[in-house]
C-alpha cells in the first residue's frame, strides 16, 4: 500500500522509519500531561506564591528554574506549555507517518532538554532523546 505525500513533502514509510505506535503514545501522554498540568501549577504559584505538592509528594516543577524567582519562573513555565503543545502536534504527525512531525520533533528536542533540566523533569530528559533517536534512525532509512 502506497503512502500519499502530504503538503509538507513525503511521508515516512509504513514499516521502515516509523516510530512504534506504543512509543508515540507514550510520548504523547507525557507531553500532553505536562501541557495540561503546567498551567495548573503556574496558577497555584500565582495564587499562593508556592509551587504545589504533586500526588507523588514532591513540589511540582521544582528545579533550578525555581531559584529565578516568581516573575522569571513563569516565562519558562509557559514555554513548557507551548513546547509541550508543539511536541503533541509533532507526535500526532509522527503517528501519521508525516516527515514534518520528525522535523518538528527534532527542532523541539533541545528546548525540551533545557526545560527538562530547568524544571528537574526526568521524564522529559529520558523521552526526548529516545524520540530523537527513533526519528533520526527513521530519516536515515529514507535517504
Amino acid at each position: 500500500m502506497r503512502s500519499a505525500p502530504n503538503m509538507a513533502g513525503k511521508r515516512l514509510g509504513r514499516s521502515q522509519g516509523r516510530i512504534p505506535v506504543r512509543l508515540v503514545a507514550l510520548f504523547f501522554i507525557g507531553d500532553a500531561g505536562f501541557g495540561v498540568t503546567t498551567p495548573i501549577t503556574l496558577s497555584h504559584l500565582a495564587r499562593t506564591g508556592e509551587l504545589p505538592i504533586s500526588p507523588f509528594c514532591f513540589r511540582s516543577l521544582s528545579g533550578p528554574f525555581e531559584q529565578l524567582g516568581y516573575n522569571a519562573f513563569t516565562a519558562p513555565g509557559w514555554a513548557l506549555v507551548v513546547v509541550s503543545a508543539l511536541d503533541v502536534l509533532a507526535e500526532i504527525w509522527l503517528w501519521q507517518g508525516r516527515r514534518r512531525g520528525a522535523r518538528l520533533g527534532l527542532v523541539m528536542t533541545p528546548l525540551v532538554l533545557i526545560l527538562g533540566v530547568g524544571f528537574a523533569l526526568p521524564a522529559l530528559l529520558l523521552l526526548a532523546p529516545i524520540r530523537a533517536g527513533f526519528v533520526l534512525r527513521g530519516l536515515d532509512t529514507h535517504r
